[in-house]
């Protein structure tokens, strides 16, 4: 029996199941809870408590996952009385549980599926709540969590420069789904090439800069032949780490404006990640050290995102 992760944020405790859930425990999968059931509101804060991220499903029973979870989104999203903290809790768990599929299994099209749809309902999510940016860019984030964590900043705030932009409808579903994927061929690279990403890439030197940069072209590999994966989504991650400088893994000069949002995006949440740097500080030093490589028009509205979605208070 194979077994898939889910993040627990996703089952929401008395609701009836349609799956039965597994936790790892000791090196196996233990059952949890039987489908037909639900998970009482007390032992599902003791596991949060307990820091227990992660359920686990017999991948058989993914179908029956997307269905719980398709309704569970739409359900919370449209209420009325949900706060925003259980809309970002949701989203959260949803696109990181489809980061890691994606992940473990590049090639599988249910979880590509399963990312567009939690890339739609990010769109949603902090378009229709105004503090949602803030719950999500202010919480902590665990070193085992960082990458999935990177993921999911890039593409809310992607979308947001690209809505500033003026990006079409279509553009903003390719940026969001881009920005939750644009890292999953660093799980193709070796542990030590890996561990790049918590480095700042001013310090790489020339020969961690060409392994680092392998990443982009492992995750293409996987995907671009793939006939339900949108292909502009394709194009951005494969140049989701150039500048109009060329210095890129692909030495690309020439950019769409989406490619450039991505790229900036990018940028400006690893310099927070790999740097001691505050928002404010990191923005300042952006402003001026890629100014050869963005629009200054760009790199200006960036900024008054940040400063409109209250990020520089963090």
């Amino acid at each position: 029996m194979a077994y898939t992760p889910l993040r627990i944020s996703t089952i929401k405790p008395n609701r009836e199941l349609t799956f039965p859930l597994y936790i790892f425990f000791k090196e196996q999968y233990i059952p949890y809870a039987a489908k037909g059931t639900s998970i009482e509101e007390e032992k599902y804060k003791k596991l949060r408590k307990q820091k227990i991220a992660k359920f686990y499903i017999d991948e058989e029973d993914e179908i029956n996952y997307q269905n719980f979870l398709d309704a569970l989104l739409m359900e919370t999203m449209n209420s009325e009385t949900a706060t925003v903290e259980e809309k970002v809790n949701i989203v959260e768990g949803a696109c990181g549980s489809a980061v890691e599929r994606m992940q473990e299994d590049p090639e599988s099209e249910s979880s590509y599926r399963m990312t567009e749809n939690a890339a739609r309902t990010l769109r949603q999510c902090i378009s229709e709540n105004p503090e949602a940016m803030k719950a999500i860019f202010g919480k902590p984030v665990e070193k085992n969590e960082i990458i999935v964590k990177h993921s999911l900043n890039v593409s809310a705030l992607a979308t947001k420069l690209g809505q500033k932009m003026k990006l079409t409808e279509e553009q903003l579903d390719e940026i969001a789904v881009a920005g939750l994927l644009h890292d999953i061929g660093l799980m193709q690279l070796d542990e030590k090439t890996r561990e790049l990403f918590n480095k700042n890439k001013k310090d790489f030197t020339p020969e961690e800069k060409l392994a680092y940069g392998a990443h982009v072209k492992d995750c293409i590999s996987v995907l671009k032949d793939k006939p339900y994966v949108n292909q502009t989504s394709m194009e951005l991650i494969t140049n989701h780490e150039e500048v109009k400088s060329g210095h890129g893994p692909n030495k690309k000069t020439q950019l769409t404006q989406s490619e450039y949002i991505l790229s900036l995006v990018n940028i400006y949440d690893k310099t927070i990640i790999t740097t001691d740097l505050t928002p404010k500080e990191a923005i300042k030093e952006i402003l001026i050290d890629e100014l050869g490589n963005f629009e200054l028009d760009l790199l200006n509205k960036f900024k008054e995102v940040l400063t409109e979605e209250g990020l520089l208070d963090l």
